[in-house]
């Protein structure tokens, strides 16, 4: 979708009615960074209203992770949630749910979380992040190509956070494009150690190969602290090897 920057929810106070024009007939939308041209920034929005409009996909809880401390904490959002909220989520999964149970899914490397409350008593509720957030699962959505990499990066790097001490302090304290750039760095590994590169995964060499280069020139301070991040979990050495 093509947002105008005129309308983007993302710059000043009147994020709500914003947000809320975005968000009308729909439960939720993900605006990635470079379909707007104003902050820079992947937004998911929602919406959790007090009555299911059964048009899109009417959300009544989130469920995504943050930081306590050194520590990952599974958080929940709701309409019984105090209200505004202003915060940071962590990396990992934002799950959707419907009052079926029904889920739509995302996975995100971390960010700035804000929720308000409009005129009609519906909450809205803004994650956003300068490292992109993608679609998982769903019932409402198709996965992004991507989605199963990250997937496959995150538990990888839960091994070290489940067996090494203060493994989990050093992620947490990473920032949402650092942890980015450990991913795409992980990737080019993963290619330049396969055997073979299928038709399949054609489009992902393509893409970890312009990512590397781009994040590597504009985001050269993020890049090396990924590179240290990894090598301090044992993810590389500083010859690349795994």
């Amino acid at each position: 979708m093509s947002v105008d920057p005129g309308s983007a929810p993302f710059d000043d106070a009147r994020w709500l009615a914003r947000a809320g024009r975005l968000l009308a007939g729909l439960g939720f939308e993900l605006v990635t960074a470079d379909s707007i041209n104003g902050d820079g920034r992947g937004h998911l929005l929602v919406a959790l209203r007090a009555e299911p409009t059964l048009r899109h996909f009417d959300a009544e809880s989130i469920d995504y992770w943050i930081t306590d401390g050194a520590r990952g904490r599974a958080s929940r959002l709701d309409r019984e949630t105090r209200l505004p909220v202003a915060s940071a989520f962590a990396w990992g999964r934002i799950a959707l749910t419907d009052r079926l149970g029904v889920k739509n899914e995302f996975l995100s490397f971390g960010g700035e979380l804000r929720a308000g409350a409009v005129a009609d008593g519906t909450t809205l509720v803004d994650f956003s992040s300068d490292a992109p957030i993608l679609r998982w699962s769903g019932h409402s959505q198709t996965a992004d190509p991507l989605a199963a990499g990250v997937g496959a990066f995150f538990a990888r790097i839960r091994i070290p956070i489940d067996f090494v001490p203060g493994a989990e302090a050093l992620v947490s304290r990473a920032a949402p494009r650092v942890l980015y750039c450990a991913f795409i760095q992980y990737s080019r590994e993963r290619l330049a150690g396969a055997r073979t590169l299928s038709e399949a995964n054609r489009r992902l060499a393509d893409w970890t190969a312009r990512e590397s280069g781009r994040m590597e020139t504009s985001a050269s301070d993020d890049w090396m602290a990924a590179a240290e991040l990894r090598r301090q979990l044992g993810e590389s050495d500083p010859n690349g090897h795994r």
